[in-house]
């Protein structure tokens, strides 16, 4: 007796939209939050309105965020155990590029801000000592967070919080500047 089951497009559409839902919960990521990533990835601002496409594709973008912010967890736990010396007290972030790969496939509208903030980004790694390439993501949220109270992640801001993270920064590397120490040369 071999039983074959037919799922019908509505039974798979609502198991994908619990499967968003439940992705979105493991990841931490609110209602606002998961609107607005729907609505970038797929086109539309509601569960209710996708299609198996839709809902296809905004569960894959999920999944890969969760693998990216997965392996950056783990590459940050990996070295824990190893003993401090002089040198490595002072731990750095490492920024890798392509944490910041999503800034140059994104919306032209919303494109034109977050590469200013990966520029920003880039004078801020610059200006620390020893300098890096580029600032993690994590940073520069984290900015966001306590000057503009932006509490998405980067890739789901809409223009407007984009527009006030880039002044926040700005303002970030004009203290910055001001507050670094000036080296003194002897004639």
């Amino acid at each position: 007796m071999n039983r074959q089951y037919h799922i019908t497009p509505a039974v798979a559409l609502k198991k994908l939209c619990a499967g968003i839902r439940a992705e979105c919960a493991k990841q931490g990521i609110d209602d606002d939050t998961r609107r607005a990533m729907m609505s970038r990835v797929a086109g539309v601002g509601s569960s209710k309105d996708l299609d198996l496409r839709g809902a296809n594709a905004v569960l894959a973008h999920l999944r890969r965020s969760d693998g990216r912010r997965q392996r950056t967890e783990d590459s940050q736990h990996a070295g824990a155990s190893r003993p401090v010396t002089e040198q490595s007290s002072v731990i750095r972030p490492q920024s890798s590029e392509n944490e910041w790969r999503f800034v140059f496939s994104c919306a032209a509208a919303r494109q034109k801000y977050l590469r200013k903030i990966y520029r920003q980004a880039e004078t801020l790694g610059a200006m620390q000592s020893p300098p890096v390439t580029v600032m993690p993501k994590k940073y520069v949220e984290g900015i966001a967070r306590q000057m503009v109270s932006a509490a998405t992640l980067l890739e789901f801001c809409g223009e407007d919080t984009l527009h006030a993270i880039v002044q926040a920064l700005e303002t970030h590397i004009q203290r910055s500047r001001r507050n670094a120490p000036v080296a003194f040369s002897d004639p």
